[in-house]
C-alpha cells in the first residue's frame, strides 16, 4: 500500500513537472530553449503574470482583512458559524455563473477591464474567506481562555480584546494565512474563466496570441493556448515558468518576516457583515433563476416548477450518479491510503520531514500542472476516462489527508503502540483491526472533506472527460451557462440544476459536521 502512496506522489507530482521540462526543451526530436527564450521575450507573458500578481495579491489581502473579524464573529454567534458553513460549502461552478448575472446585468463587465478586474477580485475573496476564517478562529483558539473572562470582566468590548490581545499573538497565522491565500488566488482559474472568460479585452493586451483580457491570468493563459494551440513546447514553457515562479514566492515568503498589519477595525466589521448579507442576496438570486420560465436575465419570467422536470429529462441524474461514483470510489481510496500513509510515518525516523515534502508539492497543483498529466493520460489511454478524473482526485487529496491522519495518531496513547510491539501484533492488523474502528472521528472529518472536493472537482473532468453521458455535476452545470461568449445560456435550468446540487452539498456538509461532532473539524 505504501508502494501505491508513493506512485502517486511521484505520476501526479514530481513526474508531471520532469515532463513539463522535457516538452518545453525537447522540440522537433531536439533539445532547444527557443520555447522558453520565446515565452519569456512575450509581451502576452508578461501581461498576464502582471494580472496574476495584482489579482493575488488584492484577493489574498480582502479576504485575510475581513476573516479576521469574522474569526471572531463566529466564537459569539452561531448564526455567523452557519453562514461560515454555507459559504465553504458553495463551489465556484455555481457561485461565480451566479454573481456573472449580478455583474452582468448591473455592471459593463464585459467592455470595461476594471470593472472586470475589480469583480473576479471579490468573487475571489468572497470564496476564500470561509476557509480563512476557520484557519484564524482555530488560532485564536489557543490563546489562554483566562484572559478573555477577566477581560471580559472589565468589559463587555470583545472587539477589542480581539485588537488588543488576540491579534498580536496570532501574527504568524495572520502572514500565513494571506499567504496561502495568495497561492491560491495565484492558481485561480474557475473564477476568471467562469465570470468572463478572462475578463474585458485590455487596449495593449492585443498580442501575437490573441487579446489579453483584464483577469487573464497565467492559468487563464494557458488553458486558452491549451485549446488553441498546437505546439506543446508552448504550453509547456509557460507553465514551467508558472511553476517556477509559484516556488521563489514560496521560499521568498518563508525567509520575509511579516510586513502585513492588518487588525480589526470599523471596516473590516462593516465588510464581514456585508460578506455574510451576500449569503443571503446570493441565495435570493440563486431561486429566482430556478424558479422562472424565463431563460435570460433580462426578462422576468413567472414562477414555475418545470425546470425541475426538464433537467431530470436532460440527463441530471446520470449526471449525479456519476458524480457519486467518482466520489465515493475518491473518498475511500483517500481515506484509506492516507491514514495508512499516516501510519507508516509514525514509524519511520523523518517520518513528519517526508510528510512536509509531501505538502510542500500541494504549492504546484493547478492547472499548470493538470496540462501535464493530460499529456500522460493521452499516452495512456486513460483519457476520457473515470479513472483519470478519480487517480487525480485521489493525489490531491492524500497530502494534507495524510497530514491530519499523522498528527491525530500522535495523540494516541504511546501505550497502546508499545503493547502491539510487546504482543508482536503485525502492523497490518493493527492498523486494520484497532487504530482504524478507534479513529470515527478522524474518518468522518476526512469522508467530509474528499467528498466534498470530489464533489467539487471542476478542473479535472473538464479536462479529461469529453462524452456528455461521462459528465460529472459541475460540467454539467457548466454546460448550461457555458464561458461568457460561447453560446446562448440557459439560466433557469442552471439555477434549478444548482439549486438541487446545493441542496444535496448543503445536507451533505452538515450531517457530516454533525457526525463528527465539529470536534476534529476545529483542528482545521
Amino acid at each position: 500500500m505504501i508502494i501505491i502512496v508513493i506512485l502517486f506522489i511521484l505520476i501526479f507530482n514530481i513526474f508531471p513537472i520532469f515532463y513539463g521540462i522535457f516538452s518545453s526543451i525537447y522540440i522537433n526530436n531536439s533539445f532547444s530553449f527557443s520555447a522558453l527564450f520565446q515565452t519569456l521575450g512575450a509581451k502576452y507573458f508578461y501581461i498576464s503574470l502582471l494580472i496574476t500578481i495584482l489579482y493575488a495579491l488584492f484577493s489574498a489581502f480582502i479576504s485575510t482583512y475581513v476573516s479576521l473579524y469574522i474569526s471572531k464573529l463566529i466564537k459569539f454567534n452561531k448564526l455567523a458559524f452557519i453562514f461560515l458553513v454555507i459559504g465553504w460549502a458553495i463551489p465556484p461552478y455555481i457561485g461565480v455563473p451566479v454573481w456573472r448575472t449580478f455583474f452582468e446585468k448591473y455592471t459593463d463587465i464585459y467592455i470595461n477591464p476594471i470593472t472586470s478586474f475589480i469583480s473576479a477580485t471579490l468573487i475571489s475573496s468572497w470564496f476564500l474567506i470561509p476557509f480563512t476564517s476557520f484557519f484564524l478562529y482555530t488560532f485564536s483558539e489557543t490563546q489562554n481562555k483566562k484572559y478573555l473572562e477577566s477581560f471580559l470582566l472589565e468589559s463587555n468590548k470583545t472587539d477589542i480584546y480581539y485588537k488588543k490581545i488576540v491579534v498580536p499573538n496570532i501574527k504568524g497565522a495572520i502572514y500565513s494565512a494571506f499567504i496561502l491565500n495568495f497561492l491560491k488566488a495565484f492558481k485561480d482559474f474557475q473564477v476568471p474563466w467562469l465570470l468572463a472568460e478572462g475578463g474585458a479585452p485590455l487596449s495593449f493586451g492585443i498580442t501575437d496570441k490573441g487579446i489579453i483580457g483584464a483577469t487573464t491570468n497565467l492559468e487563464v493563459l494557458i488553458y486558452k493556448l491549451f485549446n488553441f494551440e498546437s505546439d506543446i513546447s508552448q504550453v509547456s514553457s509557460i507553465s514551467l515558468l508558472t511553476i517556477l515562479i509559484i516556488t521563489s514566492v514560496y521560499f521568498l515568503s518563508r525567509k520575509l518576516n511579516s510586513k502585513i498589519k492588518m487588525n480589526i477595525s470599523y471596516f473590516s466589521k462593516t465588510l464581514s457583515y456585508i460578506w455574510i448579507f451576500s449569503i443571503i442576496y446570493f441565495f435570493y438570486i440563486l431561486l429566482t433563476l430556478a424558479f422562472s420560465n424565463s431563460q435570460s436575465i433580462y426578462l422576468n419570467g413567472n414562477f414555475t416548477l418545470k425546470n425541475f422536470k426538464y433537467i431530470l429529462d436532460d440527463g441530471i441524474v446520470k449526471s449525479f450518479s456519476n458524480t457519486l461514483l467518482i466520489s465515493i470510489i475518491t473518498s475511500i481510496l483517500s481515506i484509506i491510503l492516507s491514514m495508512y500513509f499516516a501510519y507508516f510515518l509514525l514509524n519511520i525516523k523523518n517520518g513528519e520531514n517526508i510528510l512536509n515534502f509531501f505538502n510542500f508539492l500541494k504549492i504546484f497543483s493547478g492547472l499548470h500542472i493538470i496540462i501535464f498529466i493530460f499529456y500522460i493520460y493521452s499516452k495512456l489511454r486513460l483519457l476520457n476516462t473515470f479513472t483519470s478524473v478519480i487517480l487525480m482526485l485521489v493525489a490531491k487529496n492524500l497530502p494534507f489527508l495524510s497530514l491530519l491522519s499523522y498528527h491525530y495518531f500522535k495523540n494516541f496513547p504511546e501505550d497502546l503502540f508499545l503493547l502491539a510491539k510487546l504482543d508482536n501484533i503485525p502492523k497490518n492488523t493493527f492498523f486494520f483491526k484497532i487504530l482504524l474502528p478507534n479513529s470515527f472521528p478522524l474518518v468522518s472529518s476526512l469522508f467530509l472533506l474528499s467528498t466534498l472536493n470530489s464533489f467539487n472537482a471542476f478542473l479535472p473532468p473538464l479536462v479529461f472527460l469529453f462524452d456528455e453521458s461521462k459528465y460529472t455535476l459541475s460540467i454539467k452545470l457548466y454546460s448550461y451557462v457555458g464561458a461568457a461568449s460561447t453560446h446562448y445560456p440557459q439560466w433557469n435550468l442552471f439555477g434549478a440544476a444548482s439549486f438541487a446540487t446545493f441542496l444535496i452539498l448543503l445536507i451533505l456538509t452538515f450531517l457530516l459536521l454533525k457526525i463528527s461532532k465539529i470536534s476534529y473539524i476545529k483542528y482545521l
